[in-house]
Order: structure tokens, then C-alpha cells, then sequence
């Protein structure tokens, strides 16, 4: 139980405050101290005080010298299960990373991100046919392993028996590992089955209790069956070849330094293979999500969006070239991550004693708290643990007008505070993946909306007379802190449009 517990704390240490102060502050937090940033005394911690940041032109000075600011790399512990890589490495051996996974992020894999997305959801149109549609949470799943692995995912069912070798199929265990991954990173080795199947994850030889049951069986084979599966493509492209292939694999496989030989190692090409499919999923799928619903619960913009979409692709389909032209659909997407940020802390640390500005705060219309206070620099001594907070920063009022509401058009303004925008990160550790994301979430918003109208399902969740806008996007928009930002189920129906 000790072990569980810990390792359960270590990753809460990414995701909420350690004496419990919850994501629906927000900003009101530090309004309420006259600071943007805050102390939280963390008596569990190796570091009893740690200060929580709202700021952009904090957060500026703390991502911008990655060396000065380094991440805290044993809280990204849990997050290599299958290696090493990008997310979870510092120093020179983040550099080699970065360096030979940015070609990855290339335009010709951008469209191929784009050109899987339409071809997906289109099959998933066909899927749904007259239909109520069924299983939207798993659009992003399907297009992120599509595009990692360059292996055709499918909405149909699973009729055939695994490949030789296999005890279960490469999208089944592909879907088990995304929803069991937090299970599988707080359970100690013992619980997760026969000793054959933890000696394939690399978890020992302990006797298995089997307490957990089936779940825990089921996860543990769907860990070892996609390591499985992502070391036979490795074998067989190493093989075959792997030039001109535009999956995520393919690319690492074949990325090189200024040495021919300067490679990533397989385990390496795994870890961060793994990484991209687990980062890109949860941000994408819990966003979209969390859109579906704001839209639901908001016509207008609904309609607004639908408009907007049908005025620049009349009655064919979304290609590429219109990424450019799809603005406010990448707003209504950018608004969904400003008002439900995916993480909710950035840890750093300070590697040397240092100084940070320290903004004074403001209250609800922008003005300052304590008119007098002016902007300072605190000096931090080294080893001090910071959380950038993108909550807080996303609901400032410094920055952001009437912050509560859903406005996806205030990002077609050309002077949008894109500094207090931190849904990726900021600075050389931002998220690499930022442009697969904004383009596989347009194509998909686009192609949903142009076919389907969506609102709230009144009979699971009824209205309730006088209840304010916020309060009933509270209601139906329930959140729960997992690894992200994770919503709860909202009760949605999509309609078909009848086409004109």
C-alpha cells in the first residue's frame, strides 16, 4: 500500500496542489494574495515551500533559460515506461533528442497528420451511418496511432483472431493502453498478473496475488502486446527500409545527426514513439472534447462557427490548403485549451540562486488589486521548486477580457496575448507536437461540424430555471485530475444535418 501510495503521490505532484487547493480557483487564487506568484507549503515535499506561477512574463523568464530552469526530472519518472526520451531527459541527452526528433515535425508530416484525419473521420461517418454516433472520445486515439505508427486504424469491429504471436490486435491494445495508463503507473509490479506477462513489461518476478483481477490482466497484456507490436515494425522496417515513410516511427528511425551513425537507439525510437501517442491523445482528445460540450451548451456560437466553416468550404471537403482560411475553427479550438488547459502545473526548478519578476495582481476588471504595488524581482535561492500554472494565467484578467467566457473569435484578433497562452509550455521545452495537434483538431472540428449539430442531451442533463450560463457549463463540464485535465461525462447528442 506504502508503494502505491508514493507513487500515486509522485505523479500528483505534476497535476494538483499538495494541500489540496483546486483547479476552479483559478486565478481568483492569487487575486486573493496580491501576487502572481504564490508560496504553497508542501510539507510532503523535498522542497517544503513551492511557488505556484500566473504570470507570462514570469513564466518567460523561467522557460526561456532551460538551463537555469531545468524540469525536476524524477517527477517525469513514471512517464518511461517504454525508454527514454524527449519529455522525460535534461541536459545533452535532451539536446540529441530534440535534435533528431524535430525532423519528425516537418511540413510533409503535417499534411500526412491532416490527410489521415479526413480519411478517419470519414470512415467514421460511414460507421455511424443514420445513427446516433457512437465513440467520438475515440477520434483522436485513431488518428495520433494512425500517424505514429503508419498503421491503418479502423472503426470496425475486431472479427478476426490476433496475428501469430499476438494475444490480442495492435488497436485493441493501442485502445487499453491510453485508458489503463494511470493505472499502470501506480501499481506496484506484483499486481499485474502472471510472470510472463510482468517479465515482458520488465516489472520482475514477485508472485501475482491477482487482486485486481481481470482489469489489471487485461492492462498488463495490452502494455506488453503494444511494446510487442512497436518492436516488430521496428524489425521489420530495420529490414525493409524505412525512406520515405511519414508516421512518427518511420521518421525517428530514419532521423541521423551530422554522423550517419548518430541514431536513436530502438528503445529510444519506442520511448519516444510511445511519448508522442500518449502526449497527443490526451491533449487533443480532452480538448475536443471539452469544445463539443462548450458549443452544446452555447448555439450561437455553434452556429457562428458552422457558418464559418461552410463559407470557406461550401460543399466539398476540407483539404489542406485550407488550414490557413479554417481561423476560427483553430480559435474555438485554442479557446477550449485556454478555459480547460490540459496540464494543470509545469514543474522547474532552479538550478542556481536567481532572480524572477514578480507581477502585482488584478482583480476581475484588469485594474491592480493594491494600486500602489509595482513590479519587482524576488531573489530564489537554487533548488527552488516552482509550478507554472496555466489555469491561472488562462483566467488573468491582466490579459484576458470577461476570461469566463467562451469567445473563440478573440483569437482572430491580431494583438491576442499570445505570451499568457501556455497550453503547450513555452520556450525550448514547448511542446514539440503543438502544430500535429492544432492540425488534426481543426480537420476534426471542421468535418464534425459540417455534418453534425451538437447539444446537450436534456433528458440526462435537464436544465435547471434561472441557472446561470457558467454555473451550467460547470455542471455539465465536470472535470477530474488525472494525468490531465480530464472531462467527465458529458451527456451530448450529435444530429445530423440535412444537407441543402
Amino acid at each position: 500500500v506504502v508503494e502505491i501510495l508514493a507513487k500515486v503521490f509522485r505523479m500528483a505532484r505534476i497535476l494538483a496542489f499538495d494541500n489540496g487547493q483546486k483547479w476552479e480557483r483559478k486565478y481568483s487564487l492569487f487575486a486573493d494574495a496580491g501576487w502572481d506568484i504564490i508560496a504553497i507549503a508542501s510539507p510532503l515535499s523535498p522542497n517544503p515551500i513551492e511557488f505556484i506561477v500566473a504570470d507570462p512574463v514570469s513564466i518567460k523568464t523561467i522557460t526561456g533559460n532551460r538551463i537555469l530552469f531545468p524540469k525536476p526530472l524524477e517527477l517525469y519518472a513514471p512517464l518511461m515506461l517504454y525508454g527514454t526520451n524527449l519529455v522525460t531527459t535534461e541536459g545533452d541527452v535532451w539536446s540529441r533528442h530534440r535534435r533528431l526528433v524535430s525532423p519528425s515535425f516537418k511540413e510533409s508530416s503535417i499534411r500526412y497528420v491532416w490527410e489521415q484525419t479526413v480519411r478517419i473521420m470519414n470512415e467514421m461517418f460511414d460507421d455511424w451511418g443514420d445513427e446516433s454516433p457512437k465513440r467520438v472520445n475515440h477520434i483522436a486515439l485513431m488518428v495520433i496511432g494512425t500517424v505514429a505508427f503508419g498503421r491503418k486504424a479502423n472503426w470496425g469491429s475486431q472479427s478476426s483472431p490476433p496475428p501469430l504471436g499476438h494475444e490480442m490486435h495492435f488497436n485493441d491494445a493501442l485502445r487499453i493502453v491510453s485508458e489503463k495508463v494511470l493505472l499502470r503507473l501506480a501499481l506496484p509490479p506484483w499486481a499485474w498478473g502472471d510472470k510472463e506477462t510482468r517479465e515482458r513489461m520488465g516489472l520482475g518476478g514477485i508472485a501475482s496475488t491477482g487482486w485486481l483481477g481481470s482489469t489489471v490482466k487485461e492492462a498488463a497484456v495490452a502494455f506488453a502486446e503494444l511494446e510487442l507490436y512497436m518492436e516488430e515494425m521496428i524489425d521489420e522496417r530495420t529490414v525493409g527500409g524505412f525512406d520515405g515513410r511519414r508516421d512518427i516511427m518511420g521518421q525517428l528511425m530514419n532521423a541521423t545527426g551530422d554522423d550517419a551513425s548518430d541514431r536513436l537507439s530502438k528503445r529510444d525510437v519506442i520511448g519516444n514513439t510511445y511519448i508522442f501517442l500518449f502526449a497527443g491523445h490526451e491533449t487533443t482528445s480532452h480538448s475536443l472534447a471539452f469544445l463539443f460540450g462548450l458549443l452544446a451548451l452555447d448555439q450561437d456560437q455553434q452556429e457562428a462557427l458552422y457558418n464559418h466553416i461552410n463559407s470557406v468550404l461550401g460543399d466539398r471537403e476540407p483539404a489542406y490548403e485550407d488550414l490557413g482560411s479554417l481561423n476560427l475553427v483553430l480559435g474555438a479550438f485554442y479557446e477550449s485549451l485556454r478555459l480547460y488547459p490540459p496540464a494543470l502545473n509545469i514543474p522547474k526548478l532552479s538550478a542556481e540562486d536567481t532572480t524572477v519578476p514578480v507581477m502585482p495582481a488584478v482583480k476581475e476588471d484588469g485594474t491592480q488589486v493594491d494600486p500602489s504595488a509595482k513590479p519587482k524581482s524576488l531573489l530564489f535561492p537554487k533548488g527552488t521548486s516552482f509550478y507554472l500554472y496555466p489555469p491561472a494565467v488562462h483566467y488573468n484578467p491582466r490579459y484576458w477580457k470577461d476570461p469566463y467566457a467562451f469567445k473563440p473569435a478573440r483569437f482572430l484578433d491580431p494583438e491576442w496575448p499570445r505570451e499568457a497562452f501556455v497550453p503547450f509550455s513555452a520556450g525550448p521545452r514547448a511542446c514539440i507536437g503543438r502544430r500535429f495537434a492544432e492540425v488534426e483538431a481543426t480537420a476534426v472540428i471542421s468535418l464534425v461540424l459540417k455534418h453534425y449539430k451538437i447539444t446537450v442531451n436534456e433528458a440526462r442533463f435537464p436544465s435547471i430555471p434561472g441557472e446561470e450560463a457558467i454555473a451550467r457549463r460547470e455542471r455539465l463540464l465536470g472535470t477530474s485530475q488525472d494525468l490531465s485535465l480530464t472531462p467527465t461525462n458529458a451527456p451530448l447528442v450529435f444530429t445530423k444535418r440535412e444537407r441543402s
